[in-house]
């Protein structure tokens, strides 16, 4: 009997991840409301950490200073250690008022207002679960765009217990939010001041006839002359079509900017918000009395680790912060034309771009700009709303950004006239006077992605938005 005996040796690599690196990472994706949340988790849990006021800016001067490409780059961890002990630059600037005395106290948003409902009202299991999902899908208005079978479909959601848990949600302020449509909306309203019944019902119903003033068939359907149909319609004008107006985000919840962008007399100046930048210090005088008291090894083994997780964390917030400002630094340098003239001059970019400039990965960046906001001299916008793809246009004709397209196409369509809504085709000619070749099929297609209806659509809720005064 022979035997063979044989060795087989397989290489492979793989990419381990610390969990130093994983809270490297977590801390780039964090804007500086959810740091400072983080921070303060985490000096609860270390008895050395210690929070102070965090300086920190760049110079207008920095859009022309050369940087080392790889010097924040967090998929090479090594890297942080070469960089720990180096100074912070800090270049003085003129400290401005902070951010929350220049705008308006943040309100309470609709979710949040909602959610306390839903956990008051609805009890715990299935109904809640229910109530939760539904709230995902919630639009500003207060409506809920969807088919409740085919939604419960989707959801695998029992159908009984799925419309119970609605008609439950209706009952929430402010009254008329989880309608499904407009007329759903009034009906609600009308049932909470006690006006709802057959008349009411059926005007409802049939708002379409209203929109298009044939008050006699609508008498007829009805069954009330043109005067009894009149009280009708002015108890419907005093109801609210979008009960939650005054609950929305974009009118009353402002969120303070991680990134500030403001014009000097020459150049840009950029810097983090400080007034909402955590920063941290190491109370070290603390730590070594901690090891005098404490002969035990146990002890001082957790007083070094301590030690050594603060000044980690220290280090990966310094290069959260300085990688935030390189990438804001590059979006101002590559979208000069927005900062100088306005959001119709967005240009086309993509991730890749910003990371070749930087010297970092795409995923980095991606990281970065996933949920920061930036404050510009236009307004605030999230630093991702600076990345687009291009629009196909004529040759030797500009390019311009998908996401410039879409607002000059909001921007077109908010200045029409009453009761002469443009047609996609005419919207196409409208952008080509602009200096945009758009084809209309383009057109009919952002404008679906901004939700908005055709033209005949828009037209009809003109002439509805003209009887009820939405």
């Amino acid at each position: 009997m022979q035997l063979n005996q044989r060795i087989n040796i397989k290489h492979s690599q793989s990419i381990v991840m610390t969990p130093q690196l994983r809270q490297a990472i977590k801390l780039l994706q964090f804007s500086n409301l959810e740091l400072s949340n983080y921070i303060e988790e985490e000096i609860e849990k270390n008895p050395f950490l210690e929070s102070k006021k965090q300086e920190n800016t760049f110079s207008d001067n920095d859009l022309n200073a050369s940087q080392k490409n790889n010097e924040n780059d967090y998929e090479n961890s090594n890297r942080w250690e070469e960089n720990y002990n180096a100074k912070n630059r800090k270049v003085s600037h003129e400290d401005l008022s902070s951010f929350e005395d220049r705008v308006a106290a943040p309100k309470k948003s609709l979710r949040e207002h909602l959610i306390e409902q839903i956990l008051l009202d609805i009890p715990k299991g299935i109904e809640r679960k229910i109530a939760m999902l539904i709230l995902d899908v919630i639009e500003p208005s207060g409506w809920i765009n969807i088919d409740l079978d085919s939604f419960c479909d989707s959801q695998q959601l029992d159908k009984i217990i799925a419309k119970k848990v609605l008609k439950q949600l209706q009952t929430l302020e402010p009254c008329g939010v989880f309608a499904r449509n407009l007329g759903e909306c009034l009906r609600i309203q009308l049932e909470e001041k006690g006006l709802l019944n057959d008349n009411y019902f059926l005007v409802t119903e049939n708002l379409d006839l209203l929109a298009k003033g044939e008050i006699k068939k609508l008498c007829k359907i009805v069954n009330l002359d043109e005067r009894g149909l009149s009280l009708i319609i002015k108890n419907i004008k005093s109801l609210n079509p979008k009960p939650a107006e005054l609950y929305s985000d974009d009118n009353f919840r402002i969120d303070p900017p991680d990134v500030m962008i403001s014009k000097l007399n020459k150049g840009w100046k950029v810097e983090l918000n400080k007034s909402t930048l955590p920063s941290l210090k190491i109370e070290e005088d603390f730590a070594d009395e901690v090891k005098k008291v404490n002969s035990k090894e146990e002890d001082k083994k957790f007083v070094s680790e301590s030690i050594n997780s603060a000044k980690w964390l220290m280090r990966a917030i310094e290069q959260r912060n300085s990688t935030t400002l390189k990438v804001a630094v590059e979006i101002l340098k590559l979208q000069k034309e927005f900062f100088n003239k306005g959001p119709g001059h967005l240009k086309p970019l993509v991730l890749r771009d910003v990371a070749k400039s930087i010297g970092m990965h795409e995923s980095t960046v991606s990281r970065v700009t996933r949920s920061k906001l930036l404050q510009t001299p236009w307004g605030l916008f999230q630093m991702k709303d600076f990345f687009s793809s291009s629009v196909g246009i004529a040759e030797n004709e500009e390019v311009h950004a998908a996401k410039t397209v879409r607002t000059i196409l909001k921007d077109i369509i908010d200045n029409e006239k009453e009761n002469r809504p443009f047609s996609d085709e005419k919207i196409s000619l409208i952008f080509k006077e602009k200096g945009v070749s758009v084809a209309r099929r383009t057109v009919a297609k952002y404008r679906e992605m901004l939700n908005i209806p055709s033209s005949a659509e828009r037209k009809r809720l003109m002439r509805l938005n003209k009887v009820i005064n939405i």
